[in-house]
C-alpha cells in the first residue's frame, strides 16, 4: 500500500505513460468513522484502519494501486478498465463483513466514490472529481458507490 506522496507519483507517470488509457479512480472512506473511535477506542479504530487495508489489498487486482490518503480515507486506481465498474465496486461493498476485529461488535460500512477516465489527466484532477462521487453518496445515504464517467 502507498502513501499519499508516492500515491499521487506513480498513478501521475502511469497517466502520462498510458494517456489514452481508460482507467477509473476510486476514492472511499469509512462511514461514521469517528463514532468507532469515539465509542471503541482509537486502538479499535486503527484495528479497523489496518484491517480495510488488507481488505483492500486483498480484494483488488495486485496490477492495481492502493493508497493510504489518511484518516480513514483510501483510494485505489484501477488501471486500464473495459468494463461496466459495478461489478468491482459490488465486489468491494459486498464482502466486507470478511474484516474481522479483536472487538465482534462493531458494524461499519463505507462509501464510495468512483471517476473513470481515459484521457491525459493528473492525480489532484481525477481525485476531486471521484471525490465528489464520494460525497455525493454519503449525501444519499452512505453504504453505497456513485461512478461518475468523463464526458
Amino acid at each position: 500500500m502507498y502513501n499519499l506522496k508516492a500515491g499521487k507519483y506513480i498513478i501521475d507517470e502511469y497517466i502520462k505513460k498510458n494517456p489514452k488509457q481508460q482507467n477509473a479512480l476510486i476514492v472511499l472512506d469509512i462511514d461514521h468513522f469517528k463514532e468507532v473511535n469515539d465509542t471503541y477506542g482509537h486502538l479499535v479504530g486503527n484495528e479497523l484502519l489496518i484491517a480495510l487495508a488488507k481488505y483492500l489489498l486483498f480484494h483488488t487486482n495486485p496490477n492495481d494501486f492502493v493508497i493510504r490518503m489518511g484518516g480513514d480515507e483510501f483510494v485505489v486506481f484501477l488501471k486500464n478498465v473495459h468494463d461496466d465498474l459495478t461489478y468491482p465496486c459490488n465486489q468491494l461493498m459486498s464482502h466486507l463483513n470478511e474484516i474481522s476485529l479483536s472487538h465482534h461488535g462493531i458494524h461499519f460500512s463505507i462509501s464510495m466514490g468512483v471517476y473513470t477516465f481515459s484521457n491525459e489527466q493528473n492525480f489532484d484532477n481525477i481525485f476531486k472529481i471521484a471525490d465528489d462521487a464520494l460525497y455525493h453518496s454519503k449525501r444519499n445515504g452512505r453504504n453505497r458507490y456513485t461512478i461518475k464517467y468523463q464526458k
